[in-house]
């Protein structure tokens, strides 16, 4: 495995790591400790959570350590804000330009998210969910807006695993997810963005009662 190759595989495997909660929001990182879990140098341990820094999953603290990203209460209202605003414009050109497309992934995501809450799968349901709003950056077509997508995509996939989620949670976030799609079905932007901000923003989000 050639050493760029590597650097690559240590930097993902560490970031799902972070991601599915296996290294913990908040908690400390060992690069000693990776290393021999990941059966690799320090060098391309090093590398990776320096990547990961600039994404904003984790934190070196000087004279502290490093350490996987958390959030106060204020960052995280700060987040779904910001959240809102770019997936609110990307769904608005999503629906202008690829409506069919878009209301066809959506609704095919949809059913397996139907299939996971028969099943009780939590963590696949959370990853659909990650994929639901992903979609609405696939189809609208503006290469800005997806990229300020991917700079939270990942903190706030690892923020849904840490959270983490339960029987109510998840019927009421597939009954918005399905409200959205109802409302792109019949061409009405407006009530797609309001089902949208209902869904995100914290006094009404899929995840409100957990926070």
């Amino acid at each position: 495995m050639t050493k760029d190759l590597l650097k690559d595989v240590i930097y993902r495997r560490i970031r799902d790591m972070i991601i599915n909660g296996t290294l913990p929001m908040g908690g400390k990182i060992s690069e000693s400790v990776l290393a021999t879990r990941l059966a690799a140098t320090k060098a391309p341990v090093r590398d990776a959570l320096k990547r990961l820094q600039s994404e904003g999953l984790v934190q070196i603290k000087p004279k502290s350590g490093t350490f996987v990203f958390s959030l106060n209460e204020i960052e995280f209202h700060a987040l779904l804000d910001f959240r809102f605003l770019v997936e609110a414009k990307a769904l608005e050109l999503s629906l202008q330009r690829n409506p069919r497309q878009l209301v066809q992934e959506l609704s095919s995501i949809l059913d397996h998210m139907n299939v996971c809450i028969t099943s009780k799968s939590t963590l696949e349901y959370i990853r659909l969910d990650n994929l639901f709003h992903e979609a609405l950056f696939t189809y609208c077509m503006n290469t800005y807006l997806k990229e300020s997508y991917i700079l939270i995509s990942s903190r706030m996939a690892t923020v849904r695993n840490y959270l983490g989620s339960s029987d109510e949670h998840m019927f009421r976030s597939y009954q918005q997810h399905a409200d959205i799609i109802k409302a792109l079905q019949e061409n009405q932007l407006k009530k797609a963005l309001d089902e949208l901000r209902g869904h995100i923003l914290p006094e009404h989000g899929a995840y409100w009662g957990l926070l």
